[in-house]
């Protein structure tokens, strides 16, 4: 009777046992690692007064097949002693021990009937420290993964039998299971988390909605762009949070269509206010998401936030707006050209020009175009410059075009998709130097106009001279001595009447001439000859400094006469106006001239200086500008200097003004000069 209370007594304390490693798989904390939960379970069954001594060991991943995980004894014996005493016995029998056997065999091993005189000093320390009479070593694995072997050391002699052996493998399947369930949970865990971060991180809103149409979770990135955190619209429905207010009617019945459809994915955008008042243009997919268990289907928005790449969209669209206007507005032929060569756009102004359709000269090559072809094997000169991908700008005939034209080169960075392209702009030149040639001609008769007054006053003084020494002649009779004197001087005056008419005549006389040796101290005294009365009648001294071995310049005499008599009238006018305004110091013109090298070659300068009003520092670039004049209205057209400065430019010359208010301007020219093989220095 007394064994039957016993056993009942240890039968109860077994369950209770067994019930307190249950209530521990609840309890603890699933972040430990697999040999903590072992520990602190199997030391659990420390608590049976029969089991004295328990042990857990793995395989081993080293030299050693097996390693000790934990040991502990209801023993004097402690816990670092116990696990070195255990290392030892594994190390002593790497092979032959109960864990590799168990291991092996994926069964328990166990010995009843034992004595403190194994021959293995380790486990006989162990026998007589616990007074173990039996042991057991038992597999732990559940779900084919394997965890190690647990080793229960008992005082009964016939341990671990009938029920005592059916309590063991019902702790050891709990634990087993145990462990597996723990590492499927840190597995799992891992994984929503692992999963978490890629929602979190990802750069897209990335939002879940239930079957209704509440969100469930909303991430990292869409709690950004909105404003708005999970907590603050868990719950909500999804278009009261992301659509703007006016657009929710609208964009709700535009979803349902979508809805409607029948599809496993949908794809829309919409306009988002954030928390504070701004709008974002979100650009949707939505897949749904079945959820077998409940039985419903959920929905889950994935949201690009392209609010730049449409404002960027809007820009180029607007940006393709004004290029097409100002493309298409140009009045000279505009073309988009390949580096290759092929035309892929053109302006209106290309196709007047060329005489032909846009669709007879897009893709067409530029050299049949623009050139009207060429000859088998030669070289398109424009072509070649394509191909460098530099800007260039530089005068040409287009006999496609039907004129002479100043091409500009631009390379562009892409067009409609394409690098390598370049801008291809041809102005006219035809008409320009028709204007050109009127304007100059029309500057030279204006000056023809200025000079007339003072040549007419000026040629009246000999006329009046031949008529009163013609009528001395027909009224006396002289000897023939002194009637020859009187004839001498009429045809001196008339002499000087013919080179007056001369001069005026060459200057206002229209020629085409090709640039000449030219004199440049004869060509400014035949000015001066023009202006000479006028000069003297306003008071106005000519100074001129000349030196005896200056060399002849090449140009256009006509033209540089010309550019003389302008800066002739301005300096009258200044020096005049500087009069007018009260100063009496005299006028004085003066003409320096001397010869110089600029950029390794030979010029003539030319310094025409009055000490008139001078000109303001502020202005003193506009004054070379067409049609700009400092003159009182009525009194100049503005393209004196302008005409001056271009004319000079035409002869390979230079052209620049000093001035300081009040008094001086200093025109500078230089002409480029003729060698003694009758070489021009023009590089």
């Amino acid at each position: 009777m007394h064994n039957i209370t016993q056993r009942i007594q240890l039968l109860e304390q077994r369950c209770r046992l067994l019930r307190s490693i249950c209530e521990f798989k609840v309890g603890h904390a699933s972040d430990q690692e697999e040999p903590f939960i072992l520990k602190q379970r199997g030391t659990r069954l420390l608590n049976d007064q029969e089991y004295c001594f328990i042990w857990a060991a793995k395989r081993g991943n080293g030299t050693n097949p097996v390693e000790p995980l934990f040991a502990a004894g209801s023993t004097s014996l402690s816990s670092e002693k116990s696990l070195a005493l255990v290392s030892r016995f594994l190390e002593d029998n790497p092979e032959d021990n109960p864990v590799v056997q168990a291991l092996e065999k994926g069964e328990p091993i166990r010995a009843n009937k034992i004595t403190p005189h194994t021959g293995q000093q380790p486990l006989d320390t162990i026998i007589k420290a616990t007074g173990t009479q039996s042991y057991i070593s038992w597999p732990l694995i559940s779900n084919n993964h394997e965890y190690g072997v647990l080793t229960i050391h008992s005082t009964n002699p016939d341990g671990f039998t009938g029920s005592e052996l059916d309590f063991i493998a019902n702790v050891m399947a709990d634990i087993s299971l145990a462990l597996y369930v723990d590492e499927t949970a840190k597995r799992l865990r891992k994984e929503r988390d692992f999963n978490a971060e890629i929602v979190d991180t990802v750069q897209a809103l990335l939002i879940s909605l239930s079957p209704c149409g509440n969100i469930l979770s909303f991430n990292q990135k869409a709690q950004e762009v909105t404003g708005f955190s999970e907590h603050e619209v868990k719950g909500k429905y999804w278009v009261d949070v992301l659509i703007s207010p006016e657009l929710r009617i609208k964009s709700q019945k535009e979803f349902s269509g979508l809805l409607q459809q029948n599809g496993s994915d949908i794809n829309f955008q919409t306009e988002l206010e954030t928390r504070n008042g701004e709008r974002c243009t979100i650009s949707w997919h939505g897949s749904f998401q079945p959820n077998i268990e409940q039985g419903t289907v959920g929905l889950v928005l994935f949201g690009i936030d392209v609010t730049s790449e449409m404002a960027a969209e809007r820009e180029r669209e607007n940006a393709l707006a004004q290029w097409n206007n100002i493309f298409s507005a140009m009045q000279d032929p505009a073309l988009v050209v390949s580096e290759d060569g092929v035309i892929l756009d053109i302006n209106p102004a290309t196709e007047f020009a060329a005489k032909r359709k846009r669709k007879d000269i897009v893709g067409k090559g530029v050299c049949e175009i623009l050139h009207g072809g060429r000859s088998p094997g030669a070289i398109c000169p424009l072509e070649a410059i394509l191909l460098d991908k530099k800007n260039r700008v530089f005068e040409t005939e287009l006999r496609g075009l039907q004129g002479n034209y100043m091409m500009t080169i631009s390379p562009l960075k892409e067009f409609a998709g394409k690098t390598g392209v370049a801008l291809l702009l041809a102005r006219d030149l035809t008409e320009e130097q028709l204007m050109k040639a009127e304007a100059l001609r029309s500057a030279q008769l204006a000056s023809v106009g200025e000079l007339a007054a003072g040549v007419a006053h000026e040629i009246n003084n000999p006329i009046n001279g031949i008529i009163n020494y013609a009528q001395i002649l027909k009224d006396s009779s002289l000897q023939e001595e002194e009637a020859k004197r009187f004839l001498d001087r009429i045809i001196k005056e008339g002499k000087r009447i013919a080179g007056i008419t001369k001069n005026l005549l060459d200057f206002s006389r229209k020629r085409e001439e090709e640039p000449e040796p030219v004199n440049v101290i004869n060509l400014i005294k035949h000015c001066i000859e023009l202006v000479q009365h006028q000069f003297t009648i306003d008071g106005i001294t000519i100074e001129q400094q000349h030196p005896n071995d200056l060399p002849n310049i090449i140009c256009n005499p006509q033209q540089i006469q010309q550019v003389f008599l302008n800066i002739f009238s301005n300096a009258r006018y200044a020096l005049n106006q500087r009069q007018a305004k009260g100063d009496q110091k005299a006028k004085l013109l003066q003409i320096h001239t001397h010869a110089t090298r600029i950029d390794g070659k030979n010029y003539v300068e030319l310094a025409i200086t009055d000490n008139g009003t001078g000109i303001e520092h502020e202005i003193i670039d506009r004054v070379m500008d067409p049609f700009f004049s400092t003159k009182t209205s009525g009194e100049g057209t503005g393209l004196g200097l302008s005409i001056s400065h271009s004319l000079v430019q035409d002869n390979h010359g230079l052209f620049r003004i000093h001035s300081e208010l009040g008094n001086y301007t200093t025109l500078l020219i230089d002409l480029p000069t003729i060698d003694q093989r009758g070489q021009s220095h023009v590089g």
